[in-house]
């Protein structure tokens, strides 16, 4: 499986995106493109597109990637909630 990594810089930190090229027909594209910020998976968007290059379809779920984090941060969604291990480690109750 081919992948491709980009990072695309916002208010919110970079977000990471991961372009997954999966098998398909020749002359067809199929690709996931997973999202996270800060390390913490936020999306997975899935593009199967016929009779397109995998140049083509790169292009397009990478804009797609790009679409979702801007209305993301417009939502004023953009961070992930804190997990319970991240709670504990920040916690001053934890400190000596």
């Amino acid at each position: 499986m081919n992948e491709q990594t980009f990072i695309h810089e916002t208010r919110s930190g970079p977000w990471t995106c991961t372009i997954y090229l999966l098998k398909s027909n020749e002359g067809d594209f199929s690709a996931v493109g997973d999202i996270a910020l800060r390390g913490r998976h936020r999306c997975k968007l899935v593009l199967c597109r016929p009779e397109i290059s995998t140049k083509a379809g790169i292009a397009i779920l990478k804009q797609q990637c790009i679409s979702w984090i801007e209305q993301t941060e417009q939502a004023g969604k953009p961070t992930p909630p804190a997990s319970p291990e991240q709670i504990r480690k920040s916690s001053p109750t934890d400190q000596p």
